[in-house]
C-alpha cells in the first residue's frame, strides 16, 4: 500500500501546544513502481509473532520517559539503533503522547478541510479506546498505532476517503477498508465509537485486501527495534528500499523518521 501521508510525528518530537504550520489536505498514495522489495498482502486479524516486540497488554500508559521535548531529528538509515535511531526505552508514554496531540485531534478536521465538523469529545475518546483495544488484540505498541493515525489524518474522524490505485479510508488511511465516516464527501457525523474502533482495528490488523501493522511488523522481521520504524515505512509505500534505507523508496521519504520522532518526542537521542 502506497500512502502520502501529512506530518512528522513518533519520538514525540512535532508535538506543540500550537498546531503546526505543516497542516496540509491528504493527498492519497499513488500505486507508483519503484526499486523495492515488495512483500505480499496478508489476511485480516494480524498480531505481531515476534516475542521481543509483541505486547498483547497495552493497560500502561506511563510506560515511557515522559512529555517528551518539542524539535525535530531526521533520521536516515535503516532504523536500527546502530543507524542513530531511538531505542524503545527513550519513547515517550502512552498517556503524555495522547495528552500531546489532544488538541491537534480536536481541530484538525477543519485544517484538512474548513468545512469538515471537528472531533466532538466522544469521538477523541473513541479513538483513545479503539487504539487500546486494537493495541490488546494485535500485539502491537499503542504508541506506534497513535503515531500512524496521527500521520495518515492528525486523528481527525472525518479524513476523506483518498484513492490513488488502492483506495484508503479511515484515520490510518487503510488498505481498502469498510470503516469510514467520510467517502466521496459522503459526512456521518458524529462518526459512531464502533466505526472508529473498526477503523483503527483495521489499521493495525490488516483488512481482506492489504497488510496492517502488526503484518508490517512482521514482514520486517529482525526482532528489535527497527521493526517498528521499518514497519511504518512498509505502511507507507508497501515496501521497503534494496538499499535498506528507509528515507528511500516511493511515497513519503521521512515518514519512518516522522514516526520515530512523535514516539520518542525527540528524548536524547
Amino acid at each position: 500500500m502506497v500512502k502520502l501521508s501529512l506530518v512528522a510525528l513518533l519520538t514525540g518530537t512535532g508535538l506543540v501546544a500550537a498546531l503546526p504550520s505543516f497542516l496540509t489536505p491528504l493527498t492519497g498514495r499513488s500505486s507508483d513502481g519503484s526499486d523495492s522489495l515488495s512483500v505480499d498482502r496478508r489476511a485480516t486479524g494480524g498480531k505481531v509473532t515476534s516475542k521481543a516486540l509483541a505486547r498483547f497488554d497495552n493497560s500502561n500508559i506511563e510506560d515511557g520517559m515522559g512529555n517528551g521535548t518539542d524539535w525535530y531529528h531526521l533520521y536516515l538509515g535503516n532504523g536500527t539503533e546502530a543507524a542513530g535511531w531511538p531505542s524503545k526505552d527513550k519513547w515517550v508514554s502512552f498517556e503524555d503522547m495522547f495528552n500531546n496531540y489532544k488538541l491537534q485531534m480536536y481541530v484538525a478536521c477543519q485544517f484538512l478541510n474548513w468545512r469538515l465538523p471537528n472531533n466532538d469529545i466522544a469521538e477523541v475518546e473513541a479513538i483513545y479506546d479503539g487504539i487500546q483495544m486494537a493495541a490488546d488484540a494485535s500485539g502491537v505498541d499503542h504508541r506506534l498505532i497513535l503515531a500512524i493515525i496521527m500521520q495518515e489524518s492528525h486523528g481527525c474522524v472525518r479524513v476523506n476517503t483518498t484513492n490513488l490505485g488502492v483506495r484508503n479510508p479511515g484515520i490510518m488511511q487503510n488498505h481498502n477498508g469498510k470503516a469510514y465516516c467520510n467517502d466521496n464527501k459522503k459526512l456521518t457525523t458524529p462518526c459512531p465509537a464502533a466505526t472508529i474502533h473498526e477503523m483503527i482495528r483495521e489499521g493495525t490488523s490488516g483488512t481482506s485486501s492489504g497488510d496492517g501493522l502488526a503484518h508490517c511488523i512482521n514482514l520486517s522481521g529482525n526482532g528489535d527495534v527497527s521493526d517498528y520504524y521499518r514497519a511504518a515505512r512498509i505502511y507507507n509505500s508497501g515496501s521497503i528500499s534494496k538499499t535498506g534505507n528507509l528515507e528511500s523508496n516511493i511515497a513519503t521519504h521521512c515518514y519512518a523518521s516522522d514516526v520515530a520522532n512523535s514516539s520518542s518526542f525527540c528524548h536524547g537521542t
